[in-house]
């Protein structure tokens, strides 16, 4: 990941959800991964949670044991049905976790992946790990304007 461009991205939640993350950031990985998955057509995958109006890169928590590319291969799998070959970093975000009052609760890095697949992306009811955790999983020509953290990511997601 050295070889990776490194950008800060500050992350506001409730204290609810910081108290819910909390433990994966302490006592867990404390890193998580994203993908711009593309596929033959250079379309881009992307997925709507059960959380968050805006569209995202498929991606979630790192497990214990799980490498970064494993962990990224199995989120696209649970999030968009997808079998993903996982290629380079794209960019490493030094994630701030900071209450609506901005006080930092603690950090993490997410690693962003390029990946690569092609097929049909599955029934968002089958996605997830949970009921509803995937609103919608599609695939995009070009990023839409609902685009969650457009102004940071896009810069990494629309070079060939």
């Amino acid at each position: 990941m050295n070889d990776a461009p490194r950008a800060t991205q500050t992350l506001r939640l409730s204290t609810q959800r910081l108290a819910d993350l909390e433990p994966w950031a302490v006592d867990g990985t404390g890193r998580s991964v994203l993908a711009r998955v593309r596929d033959g057509a250079d379309r881009l995958a992307l997925i709507r949670n059960e959380w968050s109006d805006g569209w995202f890169l498929p991606g979630g928590g790192v497990e214990p044991g799980e490498t970064l590319r494993e962990a990224a291969a199995r989120e696209i799998s649970e999030e968009t049905g997808l079998a993903a070959e996982i290629r380079a970093p794209l960019v490493v975000l030094d994630q701030r976790y900071c209450d609506e009052r901005g006080e930092e609760w603690f950090t993490s890095d997410c690693v962003v992946f390029d990946a690569r697949a092609d097929g049909e992306i599955a029934a968002p009811e089958t996605l997830g790990v949970h009921d509803d955790e995937i609103r919608d999983a599609r695939w995009f020509d070009s990023l839409p304007a609902a685009f969650h953290e457009r102004e940071l990511l896009a810069p990494y997601l629309t070079d060939g």
